[in-house]
């Protein structure tokens, strides 16, 4: 891509997750950003070298991407541009309908990938900052994916381990404190890494809700209410 050709496609400000992985590096879930037919901007404080081969995944409404796209540049503790090398006919049409504003048509035939087959299974592990992603973020994409494993917190505010069966949270632990008060804790994390690590276990369940978001709403809810009463 010529210097002058870098922003010749139309390009809209559009945030979403997206998963990345490079060159013998675990997977990095963050956000993309500043979109087009051609590429995006991923924010990230982990940075490629620019010629680097990246596979992706991230949502468009309903379609999901995957494509190999290259690092074209980066901006040290920012993130990276990236130019898309293999999006196939109904990703970029969903890419083009999102981006001109019209409607997507059905394809006459979908490509249909059976669980388990896809070009880019999920990996073993998730690595990622909070800086970039917050802990809903996080929450939502092993929720989307049905993921089960443990994801690890560090941070200055709070550590701990979160357990998830099939993406919903069952349980977790900071030391010898374990359940909803350990998970309360973490909800405020704002700075600091997460590690997920999947796993074939099923953890026997100590958290009981009937879905993530409204055991991390009520969390939230009991927070500000004690917030109140201190106040």
């Amino acid at each position: 891509m010529k210097r002058g050709d870098r922003r010749s496609s139309k390009r809209i400000s559009y945030v979403c997750e997206v998963e990345c992985e490079g060159a013998g590096l675990n997977c990095l879930a963050t956000r993309i950003n500043d979109l087009s037919i051609t590429g995006a901007f991923i924010d990230s404080v982990t940075c490629y070298v620019p010629g680097t081969s990246l596979r992706l995944r991230f949502r468009i409404n309903d379609t999901l991407i995957e494509t190999t796209a290259e690092v074209r540049y980066t901006m040290p503790q920012m993130g990276m541009g990236v130019r898309f090398l293999s999006l196939n006919p109904h990703h970029l049409a969903a890419l083009e309908s999102l981006i001109e504003g019209q409607p997507l048509n059905p394809p006459d035939s979908e490509p249909h990938l059976e669980s388990g087959t896809r070009g880019w299974n999920m990996p073993d592990t998730l690595l990622g900052n909070f800086a970039i992603v917050s802990m809903f973020d996080v929450v939502q994409i092993i929720e989307n994916n049905r993921l089960s494993g443990v994801l690890g917190v560090m941070s200055p505010a709070a550590n701990g381990e979160v357990q998830f069966n099939e993406g919903k949270i069952v349980g977790a632990h900071s030391g010898t404190i374990i359940g909803v008060d350990v998970l309360k804790r973490l909800l405020d994390v704002a700075e600091g890494s997460f590690q997920f690590k999947r796993s074939d276990t099923q953890y026997p369940p100590t958290i009981h809700a009937p879905s993530n978001m409204s055991l991390m709403l009520t969390l939230l809810r009991i927070k500000d209410e004690e917030a109140a009463a201190l106040s």
